[in-house]
């Protein structure tokens, strides 16, 4: 697979999924995975999604910014093993300040827009994880990296 092919699947798994598993450390280590909707930016440096700030993962990624989040496009059907893809976004996350959100928030907004209320919530973060590669999974074992910022 070519970097441009790599780049193109990953842009229209990260596009087409809905929800993907954030996965955080407290602040001494202990992990923790969460559900979360995303939105991934269309040059795949970022990821961004909404977390009340009195949650524990919000809480985690104070602690420590380092972040995976996973999405895969799997289904419940064995005989598709070989054809599920999986990413792995590997980077930092932080809080976005209202001036730096408002284009994210946008972006959210635009493919959730029911999650308005949510998303602009006095106690809801709008969260940017700014990615360094994609770990891709392909035909169960096939692992390929991807830098986020790479160009075919």
């Amino acid at each position: 697979m070519t970097n441009y092919e790599l780049r193109s699947a990953v842009k229209q798994l990260m596009a087409s999924e809905l929800y993907g598993v954030l996965a955080t450390q407290s602040g001494s280590g202990a992990p923790h995975s969460s559900i979360v909707a995303f939105v991934s930016a269309d040059d795949l440096t970022s990821v961004v999604f909404v977390t009340p700030r009195n949650t524990r993962k919000f809480a985690n990624i104070e602690a420590r910014p380092a972040v995976s989040f996973f999405v895969d496009n799997r289904s419940d059907r064995v005989d598709e093993l070989m054809r599920v893809i999986g990413i792995e976004a590997h980077g930092n996350a932080h809080e976005l300040s209202a001036e730096q959100g408002c284009a994210y928030r946008a972006l959210f907004l635009a493919k959730y827009p029911q999650m308005s209320g949510f998303a602009q919530a006095p106690g809801s973060a709008l969260m940017r994880i700014t990615v360094s590669h994609y770990d891709v999974v392909d035909h169960f074992q096939h692992v390929l990296v991807l830098p986020a910022g790479g160009r075919a």
